[in-house]
């Protein structure tokens, strides 16, 4: 029995029970046992080409079970060739009535399905290898080993789940408390609009009002102007006409006929003298 250290993706290295080569029995064809004695000498001391050497031991009958498996033994050692390695353990499988070489070889098949990070398909191999041989205590380990990664995963699968629905419910509530945000702040704008609408309106309404003021003012302004300006005119006294060349004027008048008053007022007088003097005499006027 050997061991195989492999690195799990659930976090660090993990170590297998791997069956070992199978030996040839007496018989069977020589150049085939050969070829399979040369391949085994290979793989123990570390060598390539082993499996070469296995492949052309599968060409004779009755060696091709031991010569299938041992090459897939050495395919193991190779990351890469896991699916090549368990179609040889599935070959060495046909026609096979060894229980131990079944077993051993589903046990190898779960080894490569686990190296692989798929513990699923390994569990059921393991389950195959015991049920070709319950005595199987490496395939037991190991199945164990595959459950306990497998509840792993499904433990990690269920985080990542719930990590992701938490995720996505914040987004929704993010989401949805920018949408609440967006309709608040379009509303705010909205409102802001008709204050602002509102307050230019009553501005317009109170230039308005101050011009109608203004004009109101301004005419009573210039009604009190003309009131002012009648007011005025009537108080002022009409201006002396022009003295017209060749007419006598006011003045002159009033002087003449204050003149004439004061004629008549002695012609009057004169006459009443004469009257009281009984003499008739004829009075003639000095003007």
């Amino acid at each position: 029995m050997t061991w195989i250290r492999m690195f799990s993706k659930m976090g660090g290295f993990f170590t297998l029970l791997a069956c070992p080569l199978i030996g040839l029995a007496q018989g069977g064809d020589y150049s085939a046992k050969q070829s399979i004695i040369q391949g085994i000498d290979r793989f123990e001391r570390g060598e390539a080409g082993s499996d070469s050497l296995f492949a052309q031991g599968e060409s004779h009958s009755t060696l091709s079970a031991v010569a299938s498996y041992n090459r897939g033994r050495a395919l193991m050692e190779s990351a890469e060739k896991g699916a090549e390695a368990r179609q040889a353990f599935q070959k060495s499988l046909k026609g096979n009535d060894d229980t131990r070489m079944q077993s051993d070889a589903w046990h190898n098949i779960g080894n490569s399905l686990l190296m692989e990070q798929d513990p699923e398909n390994a569990i059921e191999a393991y389950k195959a290898a015991l049920r070709a041989n319950p005595q199987n205590e490496a395939a037991r380990y190991n199945l164990s080993y595959a459950l306990r990664m497998l509840n792993d995963e499904q433990e990690q699968n269920e985080q990542d789940q719930q990590g992701e629905g938490e995720q996505e419910q914040n987004e929704q509530e993010q989401n949805e408390q920018d949408q609440q945000g967006e309709g608040e702040q379009e509303q705010s704008e909205q409102d802001q609009q008709g204050e602002g609408e509102q307050e230019q309106n009553e501005q317009e309404q109170q230039g308005e009002g101050e011009q109608e003021q203004n004009e109101q003012e301004q005419q009573g302004e210039g009604e009190q102007e003309q009131n002012e300006q009648e007011q005025q005119g009537e108080g002022e006294q009409p201006a002396a006409p022009e003295q017209i060349e060749g007419q006598i004027s006011k003045e002159d008048m009033e002087r003449i006929l204050e003149s004439l008053e004061r004629g008549e007022e002695e012609v009057q007088a004169k006459l009443m003298r004469a009257k009281s003097q009984g003499k008739k005499k004829k009075i003639e006027k000095d003007w």
